[in-house]
């Protein structure tokens, strides 16, 4: 098996500062987190920002290399723009703002330490922010090709992982039945090129469990490969994108490629705040475009074409003389016959136009995109989908603001899918003072419009058949201390899955934190959810709805014994009770150890967890520490132990390696899973490797 290597030089520079003499002790303590921070916390922060891990979106990986970026090359705070803060995805739009308005008024930062007197900043807040910004002083930029010559940085990263269990997929010799077509092993390999913030090459390989690899089923190598150039500053226009790309514009409902938090830990998450267009590098194999994408200005009046076309794995259908398609996998995984027979399918064109107008707090846009399909498309096979998309073409139309009034920010976006329905996303922000904020949204999403790229503050999968309002505050009586709420109402017009009438749903979280400055944090959470779905298909009740309530109560705690050693705590409590089903509980307690000696250039964690699942409704899910760009949120079910150990070692110069081993102990079963994925025996376990290396 071919090993790649993989690595990343991280490289920090920091100009002296005027003035600020009495803290200086206390800066170069901040300088000595930001090494800590480019090791090992950057998916930390990532995944503080997902409020429901069940929920959590497999996109995260995009963030976690921008902000790796970010790190090696810190923002400017006298030279940031909105857009720049937009990228540090813990920053709400008020917090940005307020950064950007302390410039205008005192003038140019002296040191990143004035940004302790911002309001609406916490601790912790701040202490995720200093390792992002810098202050220096103003140097003219030389562009040549000497010097992207020498200045350029190569790295290359291959991640390597399997399951030490081999499921009944794998060993089934019949060819006439289903079965995974190659190996458990799973590789990806990242290239990345970069000169500066000028230049970008990014190159992604990637071969999931079960897919052949090189074999007779028409894979030459790796099942996806996805790369891009970027080009930033590049005559009229301030970013060109050839090949592939991520588009985030207004409020998310006609564009938005990637992850979105949602109803994430923060006021803020309840506004969409797009970074226009981006390079996709993360491995996300479908809903990205592929061509060409550039934005320039026009008379202050930002203009962003893009074109592309793409191929995506569809099953077709013949009806008579006609071809339709009748489902789309979106899921990326090409192992089985039926997978492999679907995969590159269906051809699909888009192509559109971004306009806005921004000027201090204040912006306007519009959106316009057209998506074509070379087989028409028919996904209404059942009474719940009824109103979805049918057809070759569709056109989506929308237009978004967002504007500062004294203390209030007001965002929305206004859509329209072309000879169907209507999309609509209006909210307001408050800092009331230094201490609280608040934020109400509503939005109203018709059963029947249809877009095939929009995400936004929504409850399902598809944006559609919902309207919902949501209220969220956040009370700090002292910097250290934070109380976040939540509530959200929602109402399904129409029928959805596993729903066979209109229903509607109520949701509530509080979360209440305490912040030892640069030691660790204690966090309680409580969530309340309460909807409706069918009877279980057992009960044979086909009118009537059942109510469903959802409890989670969970209890985290984080704390530094020593500048290179931290401990963790979590235990949490679930308790799912329906109409004539009755209550099931879930539980689950786990013990963390963390550490990292700089000096010797190592760093690890370990986690010993215990959970106990009365049913799959009542399982758990908890974030696990990985190796880098990649996140976990396992489900924990049944009854059993887990563990896991992660280990990242420096040996030499510009090489890096991580290890990681996971194993789950089930008590009181013979078998795991079922169908493919059936394993025998009550041990699951994985282990994964991956290496880097830069130039």
């Amino acid at each position: 098996m071919a090993i790649f290597v993989y690595g990343v030089i991280f490289s920090w520079r920091r100009r002296p500062y005027v003035g600020y003499v009495l803290l200086l002790p206390l800066f170069s303590l901040f300088t000595k987190e930001v090494s800590a921070q480019q090791n090992n916390q950057l998916e930390d922060i990532i995944a503080n920002q997902v409020l429901d891990e069940s929920e959590a979106s497999n996109e995260l990986a995009e963030y976690s290399e921008a902000l790796l970026d970010i790190l090696k090359k810190p923002i400017d705070l006298n030279k940031a723009t909105e857009q720049d803060l937009n990228q540090l995805i813990f920053l709400s739009a008020f917090q940005i703002q307020q950064i950007l308005l302390h410039r205008e008024k005192v003038g140019s930062f002296i040191s990143p330490l004035e940004l302790q007197v911002i309001p609406g900043l916490s601790l912790e807040t701040l202490d995720q922010l200093l390792p992002f910004v810098i202050v220096k002083e103003p140097f003219l930029d030389q562009f040549s090709i000497p010097e992207v010559a020498k200045k350029a940085i190569s790295t290359v990263m291959v991640t390597y992982g399997r399951s030490l269990q081999v499921p009944h997929g794998y060993k089934i010799s019949d060819p006439k039945r289903s079965k995974y077509l190659g190996t458990p092993d799973k590789m990806s390999v990242r290239y990345r090129w970069t000169y500066q913030d000028r230049l970008r090459m990014t190159l992604n390989m990637e071969k999931d469990a079960g897919e052949p690899f090189f074999m007779e089923e028409k894979i030459y190598g790796f099942d996806h490969i996805s790369g891009s150039l970027l080009f930033n500053k590049v005559g009229p226009f301030s970013k060109v994108i050839f090949g592939d790309y991520l588009l985030q514009f207004g409020q998310g409902l006609t564009i938005w490629n990637g992850a979105v938090f949602g109803k994430g830990a923060s006021v803020a998450h309840v506004m969409q705040q797009g970074l226009g267009i981006r390079p996709h590098t993360g491995m996300m194999e479908s809903k990205y475009m592929r061509g060409v994408a550039g934005t320039f200005l026009f008379k202050k009046i930002n203009l962003t074409p893009f074109i592309s076309y793409n191929r995506l794995t569809a099953t077709v259908k013949e009806e008579g003389p006609h071809r339709n398609v009748t489902s789309i996998n979106y899921s990326g995984l090409h192992r089985t016959p039926s997978e492999l027979r679907n995969r590159r399918g269906l051809g699909q064109t888009t192509y559109g136009l971004n306009a806005d107008y921004q000027k201090r707090g204040f912006v306007i846009g519009t959106n316009f995109i057209s998506t074509h399909f070379e087989i028409p498309l028919k996904l209404n096979s059942r009474e719940y989908s009824k109103y979805r998309f049918e057809g070759h073409a569709l056109q989506n139309i929308s237009a978004y603001y967002r504007f500062n009034f004294y203390n209030l920010l007001f965002f929305g976006e206004s859509a329209h899918s072309v000879g169907s329905g209507f999309a609509n996303n209006h909210g307001v922000i408050a800092a009331l003072g230094r201490r609280f904020s608040t934020s109400l949204s509503y939005r109203n999403y018709t059963v029947d419009y249809h877009s095939f790229f929009a995400q936004s503050f929504q409850d399902q999968s598809l944006l559609a058949n919902e309207k919902g309002w949501h209220l969220s505050f956040v009370y700090h009586p002292r910097r250290r201390i934070e109380w976040m709420n939540s509530i959200d109402y929602i109402k399904f017009p129409w029928k959805k899955f596993r729903a066979n009438q209109s229903t509607f749903s109520f949701q509530g979280r509080t979360q209440f934190s305490y912040i030892w400055y640069k030691k660790g944090h204690l966090k309680f959470r409580y969530q309340y959810k309460f909807f409706q779905e069918n009877f279980p298909s057992e009960m044979k009740r086909k009118i009537g709805i059942a109510d469903v309530a959802r409890q989670q109560a969970r209890v985290a705690f984080l704390y530094k014994l020593k500048p290179n050693f931290q401990i963790g705590n979590q235990v949490e409590f679930k308790r799912f009770e329906k109409t004539a089903v009755g209550r099931k509980n879930g539980f689950l307690i786990f013990q963390d150890v963390i550490w990292g000696y700089p000096k010797w250039k190592i760093g690890g964690n370990f986690r010993v967890a215990y959970f106990q699942a009365d049913g799959y409704e009542s399982r758990l899910y908890a974030y696990e520490r990985n190796v880098l760009h990649s996140f976990s949120f396992p489900s924990y079910f049944r009854k059993g132990l887990r563990i896991y150990f992660n280990k990242k070692i420096k040996p030499v110069r510009g090489l890096d390696i991580w290890f990681r081993y996971a194993l789950t102990q089930y008590f009181g079963i013979s078998e795991l899973g079922s169908g493919l994925d059936k394993i025998s025996g009550n041990q699951k376990s994985d282990v994964r490797l991956q290496i880097r290396y830069s130039w």
